[in-house]
């Protein structure tokens, strides 16, 4: 699978990395299994690492991946969202997710690397 994550517990982070060609229903997948985690807990930090990824979403893709996380039934709620990219295209389209899921982060930032996204979010303590 080229979406990845892992739950940290102790900073209060999910770190989520999507790697070379990835589909909006690989996204999808990727939120279903997140929401199914029994680690997954409400109000946890995101790195969103797309460093590595070669895709760009089309508009649509946008609109369903924020739409998934956004949907009244959804269990995917969190803190901040902190999206690290390396294409201005892709840049452009995360500024768009950002815009259509603002409900489900309680701030998010997009940056063009993956070290000042981790220090923008720091250490958010264990959980309790």
């Amino acid at each position: 699978m080229t979406v990845q994550y892992q739950i940290d517990g102790s900073i209060r982070r999910i770190t989520t990395r999507a790697f070379e060609e990835v589909t909006i229903e690989e996204v999808l997948e990727h939120f279903d299994e997140l929401s199914a985690d029994p680690s997954f807990k409400p109000e946890l930090d995101v790195l969103l690492d797309l460093v590595d990824c070669k895709t760009l979403p089309s508009v649509d893709d946008v609109r369903t991946a924020a739409a998934h996380v956004t949907a009244s039934h959804s269990s995917l709620r969190f803190r901040r969202l902190a999206i690290a990219v390396e294409s201005e295209a892709l840049f452009g389209m995360l500024r768009m997710f950002h815009a259509f899921s603002d409900t489900a982060f309680s701030d998010a930032q997009i940056f063009w690397d993956r070290d000042q996204a981790l220090q923008w979010l720091g250490d958010s303590g264990p959980l309790t």
